[in-house]
């Protein structure tokens, strides 16, 4: 998948990387993220809620990746299993605007989307060597305007997520 990525899991069926089994269950939920403590702690609190999720990339948050948004998302759009898709990112690069992009034209399922590092500072580098945010691109205002742009519902706070997804599986489900 590329550098300082967690891994890829499948609930109740595989894994690879280093994605924690515990925080898993079976359900109808799939998972993009940048970020790997972020995934863990919104696959859990989606799992605590009764959901649970299909599968769960894990792309790693450093600017040169093996596995882009873009590359992940049709494969989420793809699985029969998959009702929503949850799409985390972090500030620096254009990878969630590139998303949206493809998200407008090629997505079909209800996107839930979260960005990363709102209250850093711009041009300052944070923590990943992808959290790099230089002339109003790459911030998290421009990501979330991006995908909200594209009919995908940003959540400001990761714990916001859960019931953010519950609500629209069962808008979906009516």
């Amino acid at each position: 998948i590329g550098p300082n990525c967690p891994g890829v899991a499948s609930a109740g069926k595989s894994k690879v990387g280093i994605i924690p089994n515990v925080v898993f269950r079976p359900g109808p939920v799939g998972v993009i993220s940048r970020s790997g403590t972020l995934t863990y702690e919104i696959v859990n609190g989606i799992s605590e809620h009764g959901l649970g999720e299909t599968t769960c990339i894990g792309l790693g948050g450093d600017p040169v990746n093996g596995t882009s948004f873009v590359d992940a998302l049709p494969l989420l759009e793809s699985d029969p299993e998959t009702r929503l898709i949850v799409m985390v990112g972090e500030i620096g690069g254009a990878a969630e605007e590139d998303a949206a992009d493809y998200i407008r034209h090629h997505v079909s399922k209800p996107v839930i989307g979260y960005i990363a590092g709102r209250s850093a500072p711009p041009g300052k580098r944070m923590g990943h060597a992808g959290a790099i945010v230089l002339r109003g691109k790459g911030t998290a205002e421009s990501k979330q305007a991006a995908l909200e742009s594209a009919g995908v519902q940003v959540a400001r706070f990761p714990y916001e997520i859960p019931d953010l997804v519950a609500a629209r599986l069962a808008r979906n489900s009516a």
